[in-house]
């Protein structure tokens, strides 16, 4: 099982793959079933779909320098 949440760096977001097993800080778990990576100037908006229906979502502050 992985813990994820918002400190949780980006590459390893982008490192995780279907049928792993995630878990977030407000309880939510599963396996995951679908990835969707939104990206914009400004933030990363990670949702994982989990095979029991709930989702978890991440936004990531970009680094701009």
């Amino acid at each position: 099982m992985i813990k994820i949440d918002e400190n949780t760096p980006t590459s390893d977001l982008l490192s995780l793959k279907e049928n792993t097993f995630i878990e977030c800080d407000n309880g939510i778990s599963g396996m995951i079933k679908n990835i969707d990576v939104e990206t914009t100037d400004l933030f990363w908006l990670f949702t994982f779909m989990l095979e029991n229906g709930f989702e978890i979502e991440i936004r990531k502050i970009k680094n701009v320098c």
